[in-house]
């Protein structure tokens, strides 16, 4: 337990680091929704190419929704490099709130937007805390197309 970091403290303005890196936010936003489009691209190829009467695919996207939060978190708190609870849980409320607005939107059912919103926020902490903590070889890879 003395290696993973939830919290790394630096002096404000010491270090030359921000309190708050909008990029990173943007870039955990840009993976999330990219994984999004490619499973939804892989399940409309499934559609495509079998011949079933009906599909339930209400649970596979709803997955889909959790897990694109996840790994866009993990994006952020590996490009934030400190505080990445901050930046995941960011990252995981901005993209409920704008799946629940893009659903409102396009009039599609959505069971409850608060209760997805505040599940998405809290594997967002998850994934930051994950994220920040990525060996610094694999963060290297993530940093590598961050807009910063």
């Amino acid at each position: 337990m003395s290696k993973l970091t939830f919290v790394r403290w630096t002096k404000y303005g010491g270090s030359g680091e921000k309190m708050f890196k909008k990029g990173a936010v943007g870039a955990g936003l840009v993976r999330g929704f990219s994984v999004m489009l490619a499973v939804f691209f892989m399940l409309g190829f499934v559609v495509a190419v079998t011949s079933q009467p009906v599909y339930n695919f209400s649970t596979a996207i709803l997955v889909t929704f959790l897990a694109a939060a996840m790994l866009g978190a993990i994006k952020a708190g590996a490009v934030a490099g400190i505080r990445g609870w901050q930046h995941g849980g960011m990252t995981g409320v901005i993209f409920g709130m704008l799946l629940a607005l893009m659903g409102f939107a396009l009039g599609l059912p959505i069971c409850d937007p608060v209760l997805i919103t505040a599940a998405m926020g809290a594997l967002g902490i998850i994934g930051g805390i994950i994220g920040v903590n990525l060996p610094r070889s694999k963060r290297r890879l993530l940093r590598r197309n961050a807009f910063m």
